[in-house]
């Protein structure tokens, strides 16, 4: 009887320590950090991405979000979106004035040209924006 109760408990810190490994990683939550032109800085997700006129910011789509999920342009810039997903994705800018398709494992370059702070989404899934902010 009370080898039973020892093996079980063994057993269940057995379990338990897998656990705890599985849930332990060294990765911040996916995406690229740094990597753009023109001094933009990059982070995890929920950071921020600077890019200054004619400079340029990156941005990847994993996960089903993109990352960083606010970049701060001033001026025109070139963004950059990497779908690294396997699925198709949009970048699109909620005010209309850019709507690119990325396919998986696809990147495209788009410039950004606004005066004013907008959002930008995915059109296939919608739970997925982001925002653009105005220095």
């Amino acid at each position: 009887m009370r080898k039973a109760r020892w093996v079980r408990l063994v057993a269940g810190l057995f379990v338990l320590s897998l656990v705890v490994a599985a849930c332990s990683s060294d990765d911040d939550g996916g995406g690229t950090t740094g990597g753009a032109t023109g001094g933009a800085t990059g982070g995890a997700t929920g950071s921020t991405e600077t890019g200054s006129g004619g400079g340029g910011t990156t941005i990847t789509i994993a996960g089903f979000a993109f990352d960083p999920d606010t970049i701060t342009v001033s001026g025109p810039t070139e963004v950059t979106v990497t779908n690294e997903d396997s699925a198709t994705h949009t970048f699109t800018l909620d005010d209309g004035s850019v709507d690119e398709t990325i396919e998986p494992g696809a990147t495209k370059t788009v410039t950004v040209d606004v005066s004013a702070s907008t959002g930008f989404h995915c059109n296939i899934h919608p739970q997925m924006t982001g925002q653009i902010e105005v220095a």
